[in-house]
């Protein structure tokens, strides 16, 4: 089904009148959650997850918590001494800046629904604290200080306007990893000018046209690009350490010139290659109350964030 990109002053006023919100909840938990839960946080398993032992739930084993709506980069060591963590570039800095957070402090758990789960049976629940006495939610405190991306959700959409205008606004102001792109190491390609569009409302049934779905990568400079060994992502965790398409060897945009990858199947060529899905992978945006959205992030073989495009505009319209 077609839906036309959401552009209408109105929705644009809505949206920023959101971001004057701060991260701060009532002392209640959001009128739309099934109720909120309290505990205490035991363990930081990474930038988006946290052990949690939940108060009156009759067991001391925590239960482990997946943030809704934010998607922080990977590890592969998890510790309770985060000189010994390690991960994907920046997915050590949302580790630690979550552990200064919520270590060891009372929590408030939120959801639409108490039955969300995330994948491994993980709950999957806000994450707030008391900070000056009031309850903060750090999920946003992660996003707007440049260390996540905004997964939003359809079932879970409470921060779905929130999550994705602090977004924007961050990259707007380079911060985190928005503003340093040699935060991992200098290139390859540190000159390249790049730009990152999504066609994301495939024509007619997206279901059934997932090649109608697609994202093109266009080269402003005056040299050729290689890309190969850089991977592009939506907010879902696809491919290996969530890092989605990787770009083979021999994949270069010449100067004027695009690649447009599809996200379903089919051959390769100089200028269009496959991701090879069975699924479409954007969500079509729309307005109350879902607030739906999605992006594209493209990094380099190191880790660093280099280009990207979120939609729909939420800050800064």
């Amino acid at each position: 089904m077609h839906l036309q990109r959401i552009r209408t002053l109105t929705a644009a006023l809505v949206a920023t009148a959101a971001l004057l919100v701060p991260a701060a909840l009532s002392g209640a938990a959001p009128a739309e959650a099934g109720g909120a839960r309290y505990g205490k946080v035991t363990f930081v398993d990474d930038g988006d997850t946290v052990d949690v032992d939940i108060a009156g739930d009759g067991t001391s084993q925590p239960a482990r918590v997946r943030y809704i709506g934010v998607q922080a980069m990977e590890l592969h060591r998890y510790s309770h001494s985060l000189s010994k963590i390690r991960g994907e570039c920046w997915g050590v800095d949302a580790t630690r800046y979550l552990y200064s957070l919520t270590n060891r402090k009372r929590v408030m758990l939120t959801a639409r629904h108490d039955s969300s789960r995330a994948g491994n049976g993980r709950l999957r629940r806000s994450v707030a604290v008391l900070q000056n006495g009031v309850w903060t939610d750090t999920g946003a405190l992660l996003i707007s200080a440049g260390l996540a991306l905004p997964d939003l959700l359809g079932d879970e959409y409470a921060p779905n306007l929130d999550y994705l205008g602090r977004a924007q606004e961050a990259a707007a102001n380079h911060v985190g990893m928005w503003g340093n792109p040699v935060k991992c190491g200098y290139g390859p390609a540190q000159d390249a000018v790049l730009s990152v569009n999504i066609n994301w409302d495939a024509a007619g049934n997206d279901a059934r046209n997932v090649n109608g779905e697609w994202i093109d990568i266009t080269n402003h400079g005056a040299a050729p690009v290689t890309l190969a060994g850089w991977w592009i992502r939506d907010a879902a965790y696809r491919g290996v350490k969530a890092h989605g398409y990787v770009f083979p060897a021999g994949t270069v945009i010449a100067p004027g010139s695009h690649l447009r990858l599809r996200m379903g199947r089919g051959g390769r060529t100089a200028t269009t290659q496959h991701w090879g899905l069975r699924s479409p992978v954007f969500a079509n945006a729309t307005g109350a109350p879902q607030w739906m959205g999605d992006g594209a992030w493209l990094f380099d073989p190191q880790g660093d964030l280099r280009f990207w495009q979120m939609y729909p505009c939420r800050f800064g319209c």
